[in-house]
Parts: C-alpha cells; structure tokens; sequence
C-alpha cells in the first residue's frame, strides 16, 4: 500500500510540473508577440527562442507522459506481484494442510470359496495373480483325490491395490463365494509424522558432518562419530518403516480359502424368498445326510481287513465265556444234586 501511495503522489506531481510548463510557455509566446515592433533581429531572436521554449516544452512533455506510463506499469506490476505473493502464501496454506495429503489406506480382503474344479480353479488364481503383477506370500493345501478327502487350500495373495478388482471378479465368476469381507486402515498420519522425523533426522546429519570437518580434537571426533553412528541408525529404521508402508499400501493383502466340493453350498442372499431359503436348506441337509452315510460305507468298506480280525477275536472270546460258564454250571447243579 505504501508502494502505491507513492506512485500516486508521483504521478501527480509529473502532471503539475507539466500544466506548469505549459503555462511558462503562453507567457513567452505573449511576452515575444508584444515586442515584434522592436526590430527583424529581435524578432528572429524572439522567434528562435520561441521555437526553442516549444520544442523544450514539447520534450517535457512527451517525457512526464513517459514517466507517467512507466509508474502506471510500476503500479500494475506490483499489485499482479503482491497478488501473486497473496496467491503464493495462500496455496503454500493449502499445500502443507495435512488434510489435503494423499490418503494412505491398507486394504485387507478376506474370501471364502467353493469349487467342483479344484485343479483349474488354483492354476487360474495362480496365473491372474501373476498377471497383474502379485505375488503369492503363503499357501498350504490339504487333502487328497486318491483318499477320497476334498481338497482345501488357504492362500495369502499381494495384489496390486489398483487390480484387486480384477481378482475379485474372476472369484465372482469362477467360483461360489460363501464369505467375503474387507478392512482399511488409515496411515496418514502415522506415514506424515515418519516423513518428518526423518527430515529431522537428516538435518541433523548434515549439521554433524559440517561439524566433524571443522574438528580438530580426537575426542570431538570420536563423540560426533557416535552421534553420526545413532543418527544413520534411526535414519535406516525409519527408511526401513516407510518402505514397509509403502508396500502394504501398494500391494492390498487377500487371504482366500479354496474348498473342493461336489455340490456348492446355497449362500442367501436378500433377493431369496423364504420358501426359496427353506428348500435350499432342506436340499443342503439331505445332501450332508447323504454324504454321512456315503463316507461311513466308504470307511467301514476300507475298514474291513482290521474289523475282521477283531470281530473274530471277540467272537473267539464270546463263545470261550460261554462255554466257560455252561461248564460252572454243570459243575454246581451237580454238587446240589450229591448233597
């Protein structure tokens, strides 16, 4: 505002100097007209100096009006500067509001599924994991065709952040989901407060440097290489934090649970109708019912070479009480019968 304050005044003055000028001009133009009479030389002289006085005007003017578009320039220059300073200041608010930082969230998905497919259902989670850039962390499968015990797998995918929704589809069309859920979890902050430590921390570091190159004394040495020594330490464990963030925010976690079956479960959903609900649990029942009864047939079958053996030592045993006790008998009645 100062800076404007003067420009005005500045101007103002220039345009005084000007309407003065011009005025000391009319009175000589005045003063040489009333005195033509006094002779050619005079008035040559009178006229020379005339043309002068004008020209000299003319100059003056054409450079106040100069100077004048100069400080209107100067003006404009500063009100766009403290404009620019204004907008500069307002966007340096904006810029470090933590509330405008990029959102960390780590995304975890949980997923339970059913297939009568199990060998081309894994080859295919396997392939679209590699596809999309994951990667596999864990994974631990049970169970056997050749002993009749459906297989089950339990996974633990990374998957890109940005795909997950490519997997989630190929689950949705290849396979019978009986649970699903999804967490977040918000590291803004925790991320922002780690950048700054370690800004901190870096500071610090070159400061210890600065000061280890003017020492001179072995000891001031041996005490900033220790200082220098605890400082990379935490710098590394910092470095080592935020990669670790980095990577459970880029890669969102899956652990998905594979089921083998030869009949999907029926999962309601809220478009089920209540009879629709009850005969599907009624069909899940006699279905459970009939594989009950299906997998003791197939362990008494396979259990046969061990039942025998032991059914004929029971036997065995049976019969030889038996007689055992026949023969007791015999034995007292005829006692009885003697005395």
């Amino acid at each position: 505002m100062k800076r404007k304050l003067l420009v005005i005044v500045l101007t103002a003055a220039l345009n005084t100097s000007l309407i003065l000028n011009g005025c000391g001009a009319g009175n000589d133009k005045s003063s040489q007209n009333s005195s033509m009479g006094a002779g050619n030389d005079a008035s040559m002289n009178n006229a020379t100096d005339d043309s002068a006085l004008e020209m000299s005007a003319g100059q003056e003017g054409s450079s106040s009006q100069s100077n004048q578009l100069e400080m209107k320039d100067i003006a404009t220059e500063d009100m766009v500067a403290e404009e620019g300073a204004d907008s500069a200041s307002l966007n340096g608010i904006v810029e470090s509001d933590p509330k405008n930082q990029t959102q960390k969230l780590i995304y975890t998905y949980n997923y339970s599924v059913e297939t009568k497919e199990f060998d081309a259902f894994y080859e295919k989670i396997s392939k679209k994991t590699s596809q999309i850039g994951g990667y596999v962390e864990s994974s631990e499968t049970n169970g056997s065709v050749s002993d009749g015990i459906n297989r089950f797998a339990s996974l633990t995918l990374r998957i890109p952040a940005d795909k997950m929704e490519q997997m989630i589809t190929l689950l949705n069309s290849d396979s019978n989901i009986t649970y699903q859920s999804r967490s977040s979890e918000n590291i803004t902050l925790q991320y922002i407060d780690m950048e700054s430590h370690l800004k901190a921390l870096r500071t610090e570091q070159e400061t210890l440097l600065q000061l280890m190159e003017k020492a001179d004394k072995l000891k001031d040495v041996i005490a900033l290489q220790s200082q220098l020594t605890q400082i990379r330490y935490e710098i590394e464990s910092y470095e080592s934090q935020l990669r670790s963030y980095d990577n459970l925010v880029d890669y969102s976690t899956l652990h998905l649970d594979i089921t083998e079956v030869e009949r999907t479960t029926n999962v309601a959903s809220t478009k089920t109708s209540f009879f629709e609900e009850a005969g599907n649990g009624l069909s899940d029942t006699i279905y459970g019912m009939g594989q009950w009864l299906r997998s003791a047939a197939i362990w008494l079958i396979s259990s046969i070479p061990v039942i025998i053996p032991i059914a004929a030592i029971i036997a065995g045993v049976m019969v030889f009480m038996k007689k055992k006790n026949k023969q007791k008998q015999s034995q007292e009645e005829n006692q009885e019968t003697n005395s």
